[in-house]
């Protein structure tokens, strides 16, 4: 091949990058644009710039004003931040599948009054077609597009410590003045990373001013590394009726976690870490009250008030790790984080987008029920400081466990090692029937795909799982 040709053939790659990269600008623009009822409407779309700014402040005025339209405390918001490929649009996989997952949770929880809130960013400023993996979960070409994550986690954490957290601030004050009980914050990957610096400061705050925290962040595979989750790691949570944060990890999630590695040597994504405190996983046929799948060891751990919670309805059982940390040498002291780290099996969810399913509608629904159960239960007299491994009455404790007080022991090395160094990584729990299915959520209805324009006063749409990205 003559250099003439060789010079011919670069300028033709050159050619087809350049068109490629024009033809895959993804602008910094709102996509979805208030209506006129927006005051009526229970579904919400509020968008930031790569500034971290609101793209249109109609957007939250439209909010609030449906907060104080009936003036009820009762109301709660479900909040999603979507992660890195996704945007507001409304064609995009994670708009549609919250809109689902929002629907669903209204028809179950109707006594919560739910009302839901997509917040939307410029997740891809580029997506170059060749390098594009983002329509499909199990994709073996997206990897070749990392590089474009960069630039997005430095926007995904500007957009949280200013328009996010803003956002939070206005929402605190709609609380005060009695118009919204809680909000519940839901971020998967880069979305994980924008409720992280959304909301780390202000329960390290809450905790420092022993104030009761009604809120929940929820961290679906977060795209986090573990020395952005540090200032959160000792916290110990005030109340002890729930944690302020709960990370879910997939123990299936590879791409995660090979990519903090592969973009700092020796890095870490904080659900592979030492920051672990709890392994979740699918009790045998969904039925958590079969122990014959179970080694006698485990069995011993989950008899211990504390070391074993199951979500009956879910079919989950979610176990503590013991000496998983410096700060957590007991089922109590893992329990008494402000900030729950849980690795989850990859049947609950599935890799790094296996997201927003019908089943994790149901278990967000009886997770927040339990927290609601215990926290009538205790008084707001209970609520002290003590140091960790010190449990008390005011200690979350679900009504299926049952055992002895015993001191609890470690867990076979088969389901959990311990370890109290940061440098380790502790093999994850729970075995798994995996000849099993996972339960599906029950429904006769027939599925229905909604529209932005559809979702208005919770129609009960109930979807078939959906995988986002």
């Amino acid at each position: 091949m003559t250099l003439k040709k060789i010079a011919l053939y670069k300028l033709a790659i050159l050619a087809v990058l350049m068109v490629s990269l024009v033809l895959s600008y993804i602008p910094d623009k709102p996509w979805q644009t208030p209506a006129a009822d927006i005051a009526t409407q229970n579904f919400h779309t509020i968008e930031f710039d790569d500034q971290g700014e609101p793209h249109d402040a109609k957007q939250w005025q439209g909010l609030q004003a449906r907060l104080r339209q009936s003036g009820n405390a009762q109301q709660e918001l479900i909040i999603f931040i979507h992660g890195w490929h996704h945007n507001a649009v409304s064609t995009d996989e994670n708009f549609i599948a919250f809109q689902n997952f929002y629907q669903q949770m209204a028809q179950s929880d109707k006594q919560r009054n739910l009302i839901g809130l997509y917040i939307g960013w410029r997740g891809d400023k580029y997506d170059p077609f060749w390098l594009d993996g983002s329509d499909d979960a199990e994709s073996m070409v997206e990897p070749l597009d990392f590089p474009t994550i960069f630039q997005r986690k430095t926007v995904a954490s500007r957009i949280g410590k200013q328009g996010m957290s803003q956002l939070l601030d206005a929402l605190d004050a709609e609380i005060s003045a009695g118009y919204l009980q809680r909000y519940t914050v839901i971020g998967h990957s880069l979305g994980g990373a924008v409720a992280l610096h959304a909301s780390k400061d202000r329960i390290r705050q809450a905790i420092i001013d022993k104030r009761e925290n009604p809120n929940l962040f929820i961290l679906l595979n977060p795209a986090v590394n573990v020395d952005e989750y540090k200032p959160l790691d000792t916290l110990l949570s005030i109340d002890r009726q729930k944690p302020a944060m709960v990370v879910l990890q997939s123990k299936g999630d590879y791409a995660l976690k090979e990519a903090f590695r592969w973009m700092k040597d020796g890095q870490r994504a904080m659900g592979n870490s030492w920051a672990i405190t709890h392994d979740v996983a699918r009790c045998p046929r969904a039925d958590c009250s079969r122990t014959d799948f179970l080694p006698p060891a485990m069995l011993k751990h989950d008899a211990i008030p504390g070391c074993a919670m199951t979500l009956g309805t879910s079919g989950w059982k979610i176990r503590a790790r013991l000496q998983s940390r410096t700060n957590v040498q007991t089922c109590p002291d893992a329990n008494m984080q402000a900030v729950w780290v849980l690795s989850v099996t990859d049947d609950i969810i599935n890799g790094h987008n296996g997201i927003l399913t019908p089943d994790h509608a149901i278990a967000l629904s009886e997770i927040m029920g339990l927290i609601d159960h215990y926290r009538n239960q205790i008084p707001v007299s209970a609520v002290t400081e003590v140091p960790a491994g010190q449990p008390t009455e005011a200690e979350l404790v679900l009504p299926s466990e049952a055992g002895s007080q015993q001191e609890p022991e470690p867990m076979p090395e088969s389901t959990a090692e311990s370890t109290n160094s940061r440098d380790e990584n502790p093999p994850v729990t729970a075995p798994v029937d995996k000849s099993v299915e996972p339960s599906a959520a029950p429904t006769d209805e027939p599925t229905v795909e909604p529209s932005a324009e559809s979702i208005k006063q919770n129609d009960g749409i109930v979807v078939e799982p959906t995988t986002a990205r």
